[in-house]
């Protein structure tokens, strides 16, 4: 089943077009999907690489689509939409390998046919780049007919609109010729809460400030042991950080992955397992939303609403920039899941990849993820927990996703 997680930025405004259903029909040479559209528009199709993607641009629009049925030769993996720049949305199709776009046009309604949007696509060795179909250059819809057209200037950065992304972190110092090309990515582990932030507090008054810095030194330790990896701690002792602080230490470092650990407590005793959450804007149950809030809350024991702060990063998730620092987070994240899983002795809850609004997870250009250990409102869990054996379970399970993250990473960088 496609898996769609949609980042939506919502208005107050009624938008004209719809978007009601998306088809896909197999041919021999390439794959043809249509997308049912409430009238004809104007639209932009391009392919991305690193990671690959099929982006559709298109006027706003509201999504009507419900379950996405494809074909398995498709390649797509998941589907996103959400705003790009005022006046046009996006469409963006996570592909599992390169793809080339080869014709994308639309088709009038008939008596009993809508306006179609036809978009051929095919396997490629890699993603096309520069090739650009339709006329959609602004917020201002046009009428020309629609053409294959050369990409604007602003192709090459991480919007085609008008909104400027994010400012990416300098590259680290680079090697010279005779040196070997292979930099060690810079893990920043950030152990949750401390100070006079607590965490959650288990029936045996154990603290999730505690345990997961003991969580965190080991899985540094883990990882610099395999002789592939640089690893930062926002804090090595009871120390309190503001959450937005966590965030400017990984860019600081200019970290090349974030990973936030921590502990939850609930109100069902009996419920337990590790669940590993990335951003959205719209929390994937309440459960998690109330999660999401209640972590934001915890600069308010130290005096300061971070709510005020973060209107800087809100602007930003709507660039392009930030939902690839997403697709990042969740590839990751799949991968921790599947490494938790194979893990024997480390349970994980139903549907463990969450997604919610923490703060820590806003950093516009380092992939990041929250990592809950645990429940240390289950009895058998904060036992675990408290236990060095156990921790060593998790933190290995952590370290062969990281791992398998930076392997497809430099595998990309390869091809």
């Amino acid at each position: 089943m496609l898996f769609i997680t949609c980042f939506a930025v919502f208005s107050g405004q009624a938008l004209a077009l719809n978007i009601n259903e998306i088809r896909f029909g197999e041919h021999p040479d390439k794959t043809r999907m249509v997308l049912d559209l409430s009238e004809a528009t104007d639209f932009r199709v391009f392919a991305l690489s690193d990671p690959y993607r099929m982006v559709i641009d298109l006027p706003d629009f509201n999504w009507q689509v419900g379950t996405v049925y494809k074909p398995d030769s498709s390649g797509i993996s998941s589907v996103r939409q959400g705003k790009v720049e005022p006046g046009i949305s996006r469409i963006v199709f996570d592909m599992d390998k390169p793809v080339s776009v080869g014709a994308a046009f639309l088709l009038p309604g008939a008596t009993d046919k809508p306006d179609r949007l036809v978009v051929d696509f095919s396997a490629a060795k890699n993603a096309a780049k520069g090739q650009v179909y339709g006329t959609l250059t602004s917020s201002t819809p046009q009428t020309t007919p629609i053409q294959t057209m050369k990409p604007p200037k602003s192709y090459k950065t991480a919007s085609l609109g008008t909104i400027a992304p994010p400012p990416r972190k300098p590259q680290r110092s680079q090697p010279s010729p005779k040196q070997p090309s292979f930099k060690k990515p810079l893990i920043i582990i950030d152990p949750g809460h401390g100070g006079n932030d607590p965490g959650a507090i288990g029936k045996k008054k154990t603290r999730e400030k505690d345990v997961v810095l003991a969580l965190a030194k080991e899985l540094k330790k883990q990882l610099e042991a395999t002789g592939q990896f640089d690893v930062k701690l926002t804090r090595t002792n009871d120390k309190y950080i503001r959450l937005s602080d966590r965030r400017k230490f990984a860019r600081k470092h200019q970290g090349d992955l974030f990973v936030s650990l921590h502990a939850d407590s609930i109100e069902k005793s009996s419920v337990r397992g590790t669940s590993i959450y990335t951003l959205s804007e719209k929390a994937s149950d309440a459960q998690t939303a109330k999660l999401a809030a209640k972590e934001n809350r915890s600069d308010l024991i130290a005096g300061l609403d971070l709510s005020n702060e973060d209107e800087d990063v809100a602007n930003i998730l709507v660039d392009l920039a930030m939902r690839d620092t997403m697709n990042q987070s969740n590839f990751f994240a799949n991968k921790l899941v599947d490494k938790l899983k194979a893990q024997s002795g480390v349970r994980t809850l139903p549907n463990p990849h969450r997604y919610a609004g923490f703060a820590v997870l806003k950093a516009p250009d380092i992939p990041s993820v929250l990592i809950e250990a645990g429940f240390m409102s289950n009895s058998e869990e904060e036992r675990l927990l408290g236990r060095n054996d156990h921790r060593r379970k998790v933190a290995s399970a952590i370290r062969y996703g990281i791992t398998a993250y930076f392997e497809h990473v430099r595998k990309n960088e390869r091809s």
